[in-house]
């Protein structure tokens, strides 16, 4: 077991300093540190956001199918790997399986690669932590050995562009190489009636979905009630159609001064810090998406809601 960082801890901070000056704070920056760790773990374990574990009921649905269309050698490379419990059940299921495979965990926090790691620490495949952004994928590549199995799971491809993600994913990818995502829809109806952009609001708008966004500027120097989440779900044009991203921002209440590494930035009252987004597909959208991008589709698997999506993708020739 390994550690690679491509990105550092001090590289990061500098890196919030300059986003926080433009009054922009991107998700990434959510999951540092030992406090963002428990933030995390705490907003998915969660009732009132229960995104998380519909999505891990939906991978443990789909390892029976997706196992016996990998091959053998495997590497598995988890981008955004959270506490790795998703990539601990694929672990399992591959070697199972009889599928030898090594595991590179990857993700932009320090402190979440340690927990992905240790939660995969007894199964017995070569195992490597890597800190490192999505946008690191031509440096993760020469780390890996093909064919490769990138995994983008817990939700993580609809906080980007889907043009975006899929054209940078499908560069790196060879002809044996395999994608698997994960993504929660764009509800219909909730279980109790709910349309399914309030059942959204609802979730994304709840109050430890708040502290989860909020508690980066917090621990790092403004009051808890210096401040206020807001969160919009609003439809926006694409070449799939119109689709619905959350619009998240945090208004400014009392005059703050918030660390950064070595430095400070200072907030005043009025101003307002623009969060990251969320995108809210349809699964006619996603497939429109990895047509458009030359994926093509080999085991894909929906909850009997019809609100969650689960995706191994192969590529076409282009």
């Amino acid at each position: 077991m390994r550690k690679i960082e491509l990105v550092t801890a001090s590289g990061l901070e500098e890196r919030l300093k300059e986003c926080l000056e433009q009054r922009h704070m991107p998700d990434c920056f959510l999951y540092l540190g030992d406090s963002g760790v428990k933030n995390w773990l705490d907003l998915s374990d969660s009732s009132e956001f229960p995104i998380s574990a519909r999505l891990t009921e939906l991978l443990v649905q789909g390892l029976p199918a997706i196992s016996r269309r990998v091959p053998s050698p495997l590497d598995v490379v988890s981008i955004g790997v959270g506490s790795g419990e998703k990539e601990r059940l694929l672990l399992g299921a591959l070697l199972e399986r009889g599928i030898r495979c090594r595991y590179l965990a990857v993700d932009i926090s320090s402190h979440m690669v340690d927990q992905a790691l240790d939660a995969a620490a007894d199964i017995e495949v070569d195992q490597t932590g890597i800190v490192a952004f999505l946008e690191d994928l031509p440096a993760l590549k020469g780390l890996w050995n093909t064919p490769v199995l990138l995994c983008l799971l817990g939700n993580n491809f609809c906080n980007y562009e889907a043009d975006y993600l899929l054209d940078t994913v499908r560069r790196e990818l060879g002809p044996d190489d395999l994608f698997l995502f994960d993504c929660h829809l764009l509800p219909t109806t909730g279980g109790d009636g709910v349309p399914g952009r309030e059942q959204v609001e609802q979730a994304y708008r709840s109050l430890p979905n708040a502290r989860f966004n909020t508690d980066p500027l917090v621990r790092r120097g403004l009051a808890p009630d210096g401040c206020q989440f807001h969160l919009e779900l609003t439809p926006t044009d694409s070449a799939m159609g119109t689709l619905y991203r959350t619009h998240k921002w945090i208004s400014i209440l009392r005059d703050a001064e918030i660390r950064c590494g070595q430095g400070t930035v200072s907030l005043a009252a009025g101003d307002v810090v623009r969060l990251g987004f969320t995108c809210k597909y349809t699964r006619r959208q996603i497939e429109g998406y990895l047509e458009r991008h030359g994926f093509e589709t080999l085991e894909q698997v929906t909850s009997p809601d019809g609100d969650n999506l689960l995706a191994l993708v192969g590529t076409r020739p282009r």
